[in-house]
C-alpha cells in the first residue's frame, strides 16, 4: 500500500487506482493520519532539495521556528504547508478541501468544480461515482456524503457514471428538475441560458422529479426534455451515441430549434451569433458537426439550410435566405 500511496501523491496512479485509494481512507481514521505523514514526508524532502520555492518558503519559516522539535512535529508543519499550496488531499478533485478536527474534509464542507476551458474534466465524487464535465460546466458536491442520499448541484452538460448504493440514492439537481438513480449512467445538459433541460439514460434507471408532478421514470436510450419556455416535459427515444457524441467533439442536431442551435456553437467556438431573422427563430434545424471549425460549421449551415450569414465586428450575423 505504501508503493500505491508514493504513487498516488506523485499524481502517477490511474483512474482504478485513485478509487482504491480513497475507499482506503476512508476505512479508518488512522489511514488518513498514515497518509498525511507520508506525504509530509515527501514534501519535507522536496523541500530540503529546494526543488519548489514557494514551498521551500513555508518550509524555511516553519524551520527557523521549530528548529527544536521533533521529526514527528516537523513532518506535521510540512503536512500543513503542503495543504496551503495544493497538495490537499483530494488532488484528483480538482479542488483544495479543508481539513476537519480529525484531519480529514469537515462534514459541512462544500466543493465546488467548474470546467471554464475547452476541455472536458473528470471528477471523482466521494462515493467512488464519476462526472465527466463538458465545457462551462459545473459541479456542487459535499466532500463526504451524510444523509439519506448523496445529493449534488449542476448546471452544464457530464455523462455521470455512479456507483450503486441500494440505501443511499444519489440525486442531481438542475434548474429545472431532480434526477434521483441509484447506480447507473446518465448523461445531463442544463446550461443556464439554454431553452431546454435534458437528461437521457444511458444504463439502468432514473426517476426525473419535479416538484407537484408524479415522477418520471425513464428507461435506457430516453431521453426526458423540459422546455423552459412552455414548463413541459416530453420523452423521446434517441440514438446514444448522438446523446454522448459531445465526448468527441461533435454536435448533432435533429429537428433542433435554431435559438438553441445558435447558443451551443457559441459555447463551442467561443463566438457570438446573432439571429437577424423572425423566421430563422421558428426553424428546426438537422444536422452533424464532427470536428468541425466555426468557418466549416458556418459553411455546413449555409449548404444544408436556408440560413446566410455574414461577420460584422467580430459578430455573426445570421439571416434567413429566401427561395428564388
Amino acid at each position: 500500500m505504501k508503493q500505491l500511496l508514493y504513487r498516488y501523491i506523485r499524481k502517477q496512479t490511474s483512474h482504478e487506482e485513485d478509487k482504491q485509494v480513497l475507499r482506503w481512507l476512508r476505512e479508518n481514521p488512522d489511514n488518513l493520519a498514515q497518509f498525511s505523514a507520508l506525504k509530509a514526508e515527501l514534501v519535507a524532502e522536496e523541500l530540503r532539495q529546494g526543488q519548489d520555492g514557494v514551498v521551500a518558503g513555508v518550509y524555511d519559516k516553519f524551520k527557523r521556528k521549530q528548529l527544536a522539535k521533533k521529526r514527528v512535529q516537523l513532518a506535521k508543519y510540512a503536512a500543513a504547508a503542503s495543504v496551503v499550496v495544493l497538495f490537499g488531499l483530494l488532488l484528483h478533485l480538482y479542488q483544495p478541501g479543508k481539513l476537519g478536527d480529525k484531519g480529514g474534509p469537515s462534514n459541512s464542507e462544500m466543493m465546488l468544480v467548474h470546467n471554464k476551458g475547452k476541455e472536458q474534466k473528470e471528477v471523482v465524487l466521494p462515493d467512488g461515482s464519476t462526472v465527466l464535465l463538458n465545457m462551462d460546466s459545473q459541479i456542487e458536491y459535499p466532500a463526504i456524503f451524510k444523509g439519506a442520499k448523496r445529493s449534488v448541484s449542476f448546471i452544464g452538460e457530464g455523462y455521470f457514471n455512479i456507483t450503486h448504493d441500494s440505501i443511499k440514492p444519489f440525486v442531481v439537481s438542475t434548474q429545472d428538475f431532480d434526477i434521483k438513480v441509484l447506480g447507473t449512467t446518465f448523461n445531463v445538459k442544463s446550461y443556464l441560458n439554454d431553452t431546454q433541460t435534458e437528461t437521457t439514460l444511458i444504463s439502468g434507471k432514473v426517476e426525473v422529479l419535479r416538484e407537484a408532478e408524479e415522477p418520471l421514470l425513464l428507461a435506457p436510450s430516453q431521453k426526458a426534455i423540459f422546455s423552459k419556455e412552455n414548463k413541459k416535459m416530453d420523452v423521446e427515444k434517441v440514438v446514444l451515441e448522438d446523446a454522448v457524441a459531445w465526448q468527441k467533439g461533435s454536435l448533432i442536431f435533429k429537428s433542433t430549434p435554431m435559438e438553441q442551435v445558435v447558443l451551443d456553437l457559441e459555447r463551442k467556438y467561443d463566438v457570438k451569433i446573432k439571429i437577424n431573422s423572425p423566421k430563422l427563430l421558428k426553424y428546426e434545424y438537422t444536422g452533424t458537426f464532427d470536428n468541425l471549425t466555426m468557418k466549416e460549421a458556418l459553411q455546413l449551415l449555409v449548404m444544408s439550410s436556408p440560413i446566410q450569414y455574414k461577420e460584422v465586428n467580430q459578430k455573426i450575423i445570421l439571416d434567413y435566405k429566401e427561395k428564388k
